[in-house]
């Protein structure tokens, strides 16, 4: 262990009696030095019980920062799934209505039957540009919205599924935008931060880019596993399209320059608090904003099983959100959230009430569920 996590082992901020375990849960992993830095959040019924922070921003020993802001990664799927949530709940977007009703130009190349359910559940069979794509190109929304549009499927539309790593933003966000005249961004803004203290974007304003803590331990494929690794080294299937069209690592989005166009599969930047806090508006108390009905409707199980793209991790979808599996238990059956790159996770059970937000500044590239969240969800589940 070195000296530098020996020195701050130690967690800053505040949980409640009951939540205790979280605490020793959490400093556990400092001391092991299983984190860096780190922060964890959980709401119990829209009332804040765990607010904690701690270890290093850097590998120098600098101290974490109690106004921390991490990118999510694919975390920021689930914040997107919030979103379209919002939409249904209001009657703006129907999940069974073809994408072609809300954005015609998608209907080309065969994709005129797939229903906004399917694509929003990894089954639309465009995991993947089939143009070259690089890291700029990333910015370009309409750019990437046209080719998506335009493409034909890897697969017939419905009947199995594949991790869209970074075109379900795309694909999502253009119904979204369609139907509401707004982007993702912008919907988290309107319709989730109405008090201004929600520290949440997709597209982050320049004057926080001091505040986001970055990954430290951005090894070639953290938190992917033993598939992606070999799929860097075969050309022509779906899983090396998928991830390396641009490259997908860790430090993609380390760059400031990516942090502020919109990629709501992948940039959003958040601070643990605000994240739970978006995910209590799912459940029961004075923060639920999304109707119980809707909430069961976005947490049906749409896909599950063998993943075309994450060739030897069963994944387990609703309507974008990920649901409580094997690769990701969260707290169980009911849960409903996403995890991110490198160990990031953040979730809803409505069942019990609990909403959590992890986030780490070390990626860790096994492939998840990691030991420390393990800590966590454990300390957790003993408080109830």
């Amino acid at each position: 262990m070195s000296t530098m996590h020996k020195a701050v082992a130690t967690a800053s901020g505040y949980t409640s009696p009951r939540f205790s375990g979280v605490h020793d849960a959490f400093e556990s992993n400092l001391r092991n030095g299983d984190d860096i830095g780190a922060s964890v959040a959980v709401y119990h019924r829209g009332e804040l019980v765990v607010d904690l922070w701690g270890g290093a921003r850097d590998t120098s020993g600098t101290p974490y920062p109690e106004d921390a802001l991490h990118v999510g990664y694919s975390v920021t799927k689930g914040v997107m799934g919030l979103v379209l949530a919002s939409l249904v709940d209001t009657g703006e977007v129907d999940l069974d209505a073809p994408v072609s009703a809300y954005w015609p130009e998608f209907g080309a190349a065969g994709k005129d039957g797939v229903v906004v359910r399917e694509l929003a559940s990894h089954r639309a069979g465009l995991p993947a540009f089939d143009e070259p794509v690089t890291k700029a190109d990333l910015a370009d929304w309409d750019g990437c919205v046209r080719r998506l549009a335009r493409q034909e499927p890897a697969w017939y539309p419905g009947i199995r599924h594949g991790y869209h790593a970074l075109t379900l933003g795309y694909l999502v966000g253009e119904v979204t935008r369609r139907a509401s005249g707004k982007s993702v961004g912008a919907l988290l803004r309107e319709r989730f931060a109405q008090d201004g203290d929600l520290q949440a974007w997709i597209g982050l304003p320049t004057e926080h880019n001091d505040r986001v803590v970055r990954y430290q331990d951005a090894s070639p494929t953290p938190g992917i596993g033993a598939f992606l690794a070999s799929a860097a080294n075969s050309p022509g299937t779906l899983t090396h399209a998928t991830f390396n069209n641009p490259v997908v690592t860790a430090d993609l989005f380390n760059d400031p320059a990516m942090w502020r166009p919109e990629i709501p599969a992948a940039n959003g930047v958040f601070d643990a608090r605000s994240l739970a806090r978006l995910y209590s508006s799912l459940v029961d108390g004075p923060l639920r904003t999304i109707s119980p009905t809707t909430v069961n409707r976005v947490r049906r199980q749409q896909a599950h099983g063998p993943d075309e793209i994450l060739v030897d991790q069963p994944t387990r979808f609703g309507t974008v959100f990920a649901l409580s599996s094997p690769r990701q238990p969260m707290l169980g059956h009911g849960s409903l959230g996403h995890d991110g790159l490198g160990g990031h996770l953040a979730f809803a059970h409505p069942e019990s009430g609990i909403t959590l937000a992890y986030l780490t500044n070390r990626a860790i590239p096994d492939p998840t569920p990691h030991t420390r969240l393990w800590r966590l969800l454990s300390a957790v589940a003993a408080a109830l």
